[in-house]
């Protein structure tokens, strides 16, 4: 059998951008079916099973897909060039470390009597469609779940919820040399901005810290002669248990004069009991005291409320980031801490 690192090497030469996974899952379904596992392909995912009995059942889980390269790279994204002990291309980080860690850890880790391990590598995690928040149904329901992203191998159970508003502040057309005889959008706008910055959204969550709200990109304007009679923001709002979803937007609209639309609602924030089984035997495993929080949105939040953690090797900066790269000793402890952590969590539950 290859090793972890020529597996990664190979699954980072082939382009998997959102949409586009098959020869990614093609790949890893070849390197499940050549150990002695019986993989299912089904879309744009692969899974795979070990074990059985019913006793208890571990979901291990990351996607295969990356966001498109940028013009901004300086080097080749798919040629999984090592230097100084760190390879490079795109998605090494985010999160194909993650896929060949967790699929040596299914293929490896001693499993009791009863106990029963599913592998899925899948699609569309960083746009949404047909990955695991189509495939979660068509798996065994699993006890508990690990879910591979960049954490530096810290133990994260939580992560927060995702909101994306669009608010519309419409004024009223004029010519810029009377003003007065129109009503600036911009202004409108730009008090909308000034308000969001100062509602309080109070209460600390343990794990997650505050709520927040941000407003990331502004439009508007019609010449430079012409008072605007429109302008749109786009407001990014990061939910927490305290402030879920539905209370983050009323408190948009309750804030603001302008018109707010929900772009997105669908992802909630997740927060998984620290005295939840995975969680105990995570930390005991990598010698950690305390979990973290996910700083993103991940597939987490795809497993219906079965307790889980996100984990995995690399650094989180790295994401989406032109040159991304992985330190593959990091990696390396990653694919022994993922085996640690299944035969840990078999043994606490």
């Amino acid at each position: 059998m290859k090793t972890p690192r020529e597996v990664l090497a190979e699954l980072v030469r082939i382009p998997s951008p959102s949409g586009k996974e098959a020869g990614a899952i093609d790949y890893l379904r070849d390197v499940l079916a050549g150990a002695g596992t019986a993989p299912v392909v089904r879309g744009r995912n692969v899974h795979a099973t070990r074990g059985g009995g019913g006793r208890r059942r571990l979901l291990l889980n990351s996607h295969v897909d990356t966001v498109p390269a940028t013009p901004a790279w300086t080097r080749d994204p798919f040629a999984a060039a090592v230097e100084n002990d760190r390879l490079y291309g795109l998605g090494a980080g985010d999160a194909k470390s993650a896929v060949v860690g967790l699929a040596f850890a299914f293929l490896t880790a001693e499993l009791p009597a009863g106990a029963e391990l599913v592998f899925a590598a899948t699609c569309d995690e960083e746009t949404g469609g047909e990955g695991l928040e189509k495939l979660i149904g068509d798996l065994p329901h699993a006890d508990a779940a690990i879910v591979g992203e960049p954490t530096a191998m810290r133990v994260c159970p939580a992560q927060k919820g995702l909101v994306k508003l669009e608010l519309t502040a419409r004024g009223r057309a004029g010519h810029a040399s009377r003003p007065w005889e129109g009503e600036n959008a911009i202004e409108l706008a730009a008090r909308d901005v000034l308000a969001l910055a100062a509602l309080e959204l109070p209460g600390e969550d343990p794990l997650l810290g505050r709520a927040t709200l941000a407003v990331t990109m502004i439009a508007g304007g019609v010449r430079s002669n012409v008072i605007p009679p429109e302008c749109r923001l786009t407001i990014d709002g990061r939910s927490t248990p305290a402030w879920p979803n539905d209370r983050l937007i009323d408190a948009v609209r309750g804030a603001t004069r302008g018109k707010v639309a929900v772009k997105s609602s669908r992802f909630q924030p997740v927060s998984t009991p620290a005295d939840s089984p995975i969680v105990r035997a995570a930390l005991h495993a990598l010698g950690a005291t305390a979990p973290g929080a996910f700083g993103g949105v991940s597939d987490l939040f795809h497993l219906g409320g079965i307790p889980g953690i996100v984990l995995g090797p690399g650094d989180p900066a790295q994401s989406h980031q032109a040159d991304e790269s992985i330190l593959l000793t990091d990696f390396d402890r990653g694919v022994e801490a993922y085996r640690r952590v299944v035969e840990a969590y078999f043994r606490e539950a």
